[in-house]
């Protein structure tokens, strides 16, 4: 079975509180991007196999292999399976590669082994593995609360192009959710979006905010840069998309996207990502591709 796992950036994320289990409540906008890592699933007689050059993490600690391992806990399934992740999302960039080959690989197996499992019940499943893993059994851009993990509201987007750039490094989220400094309260400007996405055609462009970017600039002072350089490149926001530490510009259309990346200067290293939003599909029924180049 070939499945196409994609990325994904937030638009919006703000921090809203403190939860008693320790993680952080949230509310944020997220979207499905046609930036893919290809999944192969095949069936075996026993145990989980995982083969996923570049994944930056050994077969065991790989987010595939916890979701395999718990599918077949939870099912009672009594068979293996073999699991070949080709990546093109760039691991620990706030892109959400892991938690993506993970869902994936769920909704795969579900279908793989004839399980019959609701989607509803995968997304359950899938939030025990990461909480932004039941993001991606949905198929298009949503407003997103909990964890990360709730779904609040489907949200429309007026057609944009999205430039993507990652600077060769990781950022641990942890370390970005140590350093932040805003206070942990409930403000009504958080709660606005919860009404306007209601609306049809929101402009990115407008919601564009994240808590975290302060906190993460300060660790990472390149991202600020790459920051100045999209806008100077003539996008019409940017921002950077969850703990780090991809930046995302938004253009107009192709035609001003082409301008953009022309004016931009490249860096050894750096990954520069031309993509589009994902509106609906499933993880084996995703269309287009996003162009990587390096710097």
């Amino acid at each position: 079975m070939n499945l196409r796992a994609p990325a994904k950036v937030n638009l919006y994320l703000k921090v809203v509180g403190k939860r008693p289990d320790g993680y952080h409540e949230l509310l944020t906008l997220m979207m499905p991007i046609r930036l893919f890592d290809e999944i192969v699933l095949e069936k075996a007689d026993t145990g989980i196999s995982v083969r996923a050059p570049g994944c930056g993490c050994n077969e065991r600690n790989n987010l595939a292999f916890k979701a395999a391992e718990l599918f077949l806990k939870e099912t009672g399934v009594r068979a293996g399976v073999s699991i070949r992740i080709s990546k093109r999302i760039p691991p620990g960039a706030g892109l959400g590669g892991g938690s993506s080959d993970a869902s994936s690989v769920i909704m795969g197996m579900n279908e793989l082994f004839k399980t019959g499992l609701s989607r509803t019940e995968l997304m359950k499943m899938a939030g025990k593995i990461g909480a932004d893993c039941p993001f991606f059994f949905l198929g298009r851009p949503y407003l997103m609360g909990g964890r990360g993990d709730v779904p609040l509201h489907e949200v429309t987007l007026e057609p944009r192009s999205y430039f993507i750039v990652t600077p060769p490094l990781e950022i641990s989220t942890a370390k970005v959710y140590s350093h932040l400094k805003c206070p942990l309260t409930r403000e009504r400007k958080s709660y606005k979006i919860i009404n306007e996405v209601a609306k049809k055609g929101i402009a990115p462009e407008q919601w564009l905010e994240n808590d975290l970017e302060k906190p993460a600039f300060g660790i990472c002072p390149e991202l600020e840069r790459v920051r100045s350089e999209l806008l100077d490149a003539g996008a019409l926001g940017v921002i950077m998309s969850g703990s780090g530490s991809s930046v995302l510009g938004i253009f107009q259309n192709e035609e001003h996207l082409c301008s953009g990346m022309s004016r931009i200067r490249r860096h050894e290293g750096y990954r520069y990502v031309p993509t589009t939003s994902l509106t609906g599909g499933s993880h084996g029924d995703y269309r287009g591709k996003g162009v990587s180049s390096q710097g």
